[in-house]
């Protein structure tokens, strides 16, 4: 065999089969120090979920045959670009959990707009009365007739606007490039994206992080939106300006932030930012479970490796990233 595919944890047994018919398979999680230094520079492909942290610039750089990079992940952010030679391919997983992540975006604007979490944290304290029925009929958002703005309009944005338009929601799409489906307004450039800001009730962050995303919604963008909006990030975090998003939500108590993403801290995403956001009745947070509820069925594991197989095959992988878009 004469592709060497150097493999991540977390891919089934099945799957790893099927790429040990078309190339020599080494695991990763098996491989001392030693063994991997000696087997770098005959790898010609590399198939993670998260970047191995003893893949560092010093062993990339010995990677001198390696053409493909495929991650198990829809997100590409956490590839070391810098460190890969020019000649490279990186390809993401985008599609891979756009079911269940496009799921998850409702379920987080479900619980914002009926204002679940709200209502069932004054429940559990003792001496619970409610407020006058007309009262709490007004603070809950009834989705259809509304506007869902969808911020990137790829695999997953397609789900949350077929579950938007379920709703009986007018849907605007913000994208680099056209959108043409019935019931999609399509919006771009700077201008679309403050037209979908200024009108959506509800707006979903489903862009990758690039450089040019990173802090694309800040204090500007946060001020153009509807005082008692809701915002919805599965993406990534930093496309929303930590900062600027906390002042909002001290400031606007009728606007929500539901999100499955957080900050990253020392390469770590955060579960107890500096910020107290989760002291704030306005905010609702999940522990970035959306791409997991995915990934114990499989499913995008599976995509990846056909991605790899196609490769080896000699066909031209799918989901190959700009990599200007990343340094």
């Amino acid at each position: 065999m004469s592709v060497k595919l150097l493999l991540g944890p977390g891919f089934p047994e099945e799957e790893i089969g099927l790429l040990r018919k078309h190339a020599e398979v080494l695991l990763l999680s098996e491989m001392g120090d030693g063994d991997l230094d000696a087997v770098l520079p005959k790898i010609g492909c590399l198939l993670v979920h998260f970047w191995p942290e003893r893949l560092d610039a010093a062993r990339v750089s010995e990677m001198t045959r390696l053409l493909l990079v495929q991650t198990g992940l829809a997100g590409v952010n956490h590839i070391p670009f810098g460190a890969l030679r020019k000649t490279v391919m990186v390809c993401s997983n985008a599609g891979g959990f756009s079911d269940e992540v496009g799921e998850h975006a409702w379920g987080l604007l479900r619980s914002a707009g009926k204002r679940v979490v709200k209502f069932d944290a004054a429940m559990r304290k003792e001496g619970f009365k409610p407020a006058p029925a007309l009262e709490l009929g007004r603070d809950i958002l009834v989705l259809k007739g509304r506007t869902l703005g969808i911020v990137g309009y790829g695999s997953i944005g397609r789900k949350v606007a077929e579950l938007g338009k379920a709703f009986g929601m007018d849907v605007m799409a913000f994208s680099r490039s056209k959108v043409e489906e019935p019931g999609i307004v399509s919006l771009r450039g700077r201008s679309g994206l403050e037209k979908m800001l200024r009108e959506s009730d509800a707006a979903v962050i489903a862009l990758p992080l690039t450089k040019s995303t990173r802090g694309l919604i800040g204090e500007e963008e946060l001020s153009m939106m509807k005082r008692e909006a809701i915002l919805v990030n599965i993406a990534r975090a930093e496309i929303v300006d930590e900062g600027a998003i906390y002042r909002h939500l001290v400031a606007n108590r009728k606007f929500i932030y539901a999100t499955d993403v957080w900050w990253m801290k020392e390469g770590k995403e955060t579960y107890a930012p500096e910020l107290p956001f989760l002291k704030l009745e306005n905010f609702i947070g999940t522990p970035h479970v959306s791409g997991p509820s995915a990934a114990v069925t499989s499913a995008p594991q599976r995509i990846a490796v056909k991605n790899v197989l196609r490769f080896l095959g000699g066909g031209e992988p799918l989901n190959v990233v700009n990599r200007s878009e990343y340094t």
